[in-house]
């Protein structure tokens, strides 16, 4: 599908490298890759708008020293390309405006916006431009400690990351979807002790759940499959009292079993969420038994960027701050990550030789180096802003500045029921899970609401809302007008109105029947998906298509209401069928764009509503 507006970016920018030419100025690419064409905000403004003139004032500086004078000679250059070129794009340019400090507004011919939806109706599907060009990605999300199932604070990055991955792979990127499975540590001895419990309880004995560990029924399950399948085989295994966790043969074999099923559920709950990752990536078995932490170590202290020392206690307004909790003031293993931007060096070794959680954050960041990837891509909640610098700085230090790291902070969401907060669950001790939301609204109503905020806007979820078939439900929005168009194919076809309509070909003596305003507006809308997918795909923001998708719908859903009121303006006119086609043609650009909007967000485009 055509992209109008790198089209008229190409415009501008051929104007902007003329215009430098008879200077004899040099072009400063880094302005120049600044130069955008988008929509106006106002369409008395035009269609579209450049800030050409704006972002090369310094290279234009000694000739026009105001970006309106350098605005009226892009103008003036444009014109004059449009007196000696053919092209269908110049040639519907129909008026230039200046506006503001030097804003480049653009009036265009309603032929252009036919042309476009004829390019995407003869190809009969959206094709992603190849932005990524193969480039490895690792997108690694939806990872909790495998020590309950996926609550509903970890849907909101979980899917985010889930829609991402699918723009990616779609837009050209070679894209590992990776789980860390966090399963090593203190964390998942608690989780087996609390399993340990739930065990010998299911053999009659009275238990209490200490403060600390975990009390979610879920664990009941896993201790009863355990008693099926072991019997009593782990009774005598450790003293529920004893801190000390056992390294014996039976005690590994209960952990493993344990682990494995706490991970199934995880998985299982994230499929429910339509979540399937390529990669389930072990902390213990791939960092932890491979020595690869320390591997990671040495690699630093080669560089020289590991001692042996304490932290400064960092100086405040107020005189003293704070050490991080849990720090000592004795010698400990530090990296020099205050090197690579980071507020201050980090423990990788306490005192005790044992090994901090960010010495495996360094092994993983080699693991992924080493497998390949050149971008790292992380949807973390806001309290794990803290790791931003420390992460970015060992990826700059394990990678020589080679990988990118993205680390995309999403806001914790409220779930609201008739006008409460929704209760806690009994069954997981403390919190909701994804599965009940998932069985109150459905998963493709959870992966769409999701997106319709920014990842670092506070969002209430209002379940009521979700459920209603209304404009204000967007899922039901969106998926109500991918049905309504097929609806209109499907009437046409039933009563046989316009003969061999499968060989009509879209060309320009239908869709130039298409004249009222309401169907230019939704021409115009049409024509801003590319960029809408591109921009997504740049910023890493999934949630501007589910803005775009409600907002073509919005368009659809008010061209029909006006046929509601003006019969001129249905969409079928029995006595013109080559009016019916036009119209017809229209509804089938709008469903290959709401059908591939979709698409991304692993929801499927109803053909009908019940």
């Amino acid at each position: 599908m055509i992209n109008i507006f790198d089209k008229y970016r190409e415009i501008f920018v051929l104007a902007i490298n003329k215009i430098a030419k008879d200077n004899d100025l040099k072009i400063d690419q880094k302005s120049l890759a600044k130069v955008i064409v988008e929509p106006t905000k106002n369409l008395d403004h035009g269609d579209i708008a450049c800030n050409g003139a704006m972002v090369m004032t310094k290279t234009f500086n000694s000739v026009y020293k105001k970006p309106r004078d350098l605005a009226d000679e892009i103008t003036k250059a444009i014109q004059n390309v449009r007196n000696d070129n053919n092209s269908p794009f110049i040639s519907a340019i129909q008026k230039i405006e200046i506006a503001g400090p030097g804003f480049i507004n653009v009036f265009l011919d309603n032929s252009v916006f036919h042309k476009i939806a004829e390019n995407l109706l003869n190809k009969g599907s959206f094709e992603f431009k190849n932005i990524g060009q193969g480039e490895k990605i690792n997108l690694e999300y939806a990872s909790p400690n495998p020590t309950g199932p996926i609550h509903i604070g970890h849907t909101r990055g979980s899917i985010y990351g889930d829609v991402l991955a699918n723009l990616l792979k779609k837009s050209g990127y070679d894209v590992l979807k990776e789980y860390y499975v966090n399963d090593a540590g203190s964390q998942i001895f608690k989780l087996v002790k609390s399993a340990y419990l739930r065990y010998i309880e299911a053999f009659g004995q009275k238990i209490t759940i200490p403060e600390g560990l975990y009390p979610g029924e879920y664990l009941i399950d896993i201790a009863n499959t355990v008693k099926n399948e072991f019997n009593n085989k782990f009774l005598d295994l450790i003293d529920p009292n004893d801190p000390i966790e056992p390294n014996t043969a039976k005690y590994l074999e209960f952990r493993e079993f344990i682990v494995q099923n706490m991970v199934n559920l995880v998985i299982d709950d994230l499929e429910n969420l339509g979540i399937k990752h390529d990669s389930y990536f072990s902390e213990k078995e791939k960092l932890h038994d491979t020595n690869k932490i320390n591997e990671a170590i040495n690699i630093l202290d080669k560089k020289g960027l590991v001692y042996e020392g304490q932290l400064e206690i960092p100086k405040t307004a107020k005189g003293v701050g704070a050490l991080p909790e849990g720090y000592k003031q004795e010698d400990q293993t530090l990296f020099k990550s205050t090197l690579f931007g980071d507020d201050q060096d980090r423990v990788i070794k306490k005192a005790d030789g044992s090994l901090t959680y960010f010495a495996g954050d360094l092994a993983y960041v080699m693991s992924k180096y080493e497998r390949g990837a050149k971008k790292f891509i992380m949807p973390l909640g806001f309290d794990h802003a803290g790791y931003v610098k420390r992460l970015t700085a060992a990826v700059k230090a394990l990678t020589n500045d080679e990988c990118e790291l993205k680390i995309i902070l999403c806001q914790m969401v409220k779930f609201i029921k008739n006008g409460e907060p929704l209760k806690m669950s009994k069954r997981s001790g403390n919190f909701i899970t994804a599965r009940e939301v998932v069985d109150e609204v459905g998963a493709d109503a959870l992966r769409f609401i999701m997106l319709t905020r920014k990842n670092d806007t506070p969002f209430d979820f209002n379940l009521n809302k979700v459920i209603e078939q209304s404009k204000d439900n967007p899922i039901f929005y969106v998926q109500y007008a991918h049905a309504r168009c097929c609806s209109v194919e499907r009437n046409i076809i039933a009563e046989n109105l316009v003969k061999n309509l499968d060989s009509i070909e879209a060309n320009d003596d239908y869709l130039k029947l298409l004249t009222d305003e309401s169907e230019i507006a939704v021409l115009k809308k049409i024509s801003q998906f590319p960029r809408i997918i591109d921009e997504s795909v740049q910023k890493l923001e999934p949630h501007k298509i589910a803005f775009y998708l409600q907002d073509l719908s919005a368009a659809l859903h008010s061209l029909w209401n006006k046929g509601i009121d003006n019969p001129d303006l249905k969409f079928i006119i029995k006595d013109r069928d080559d009016l019916t086609i036009a119209r017809l043609f229209m509804v089938r650009a709008i469903r290959i764009i709401l059908s591939t909007g979709l698409d991304i967000f692993n929801i499927k485009a109803l053909q009908e509503m019940k």
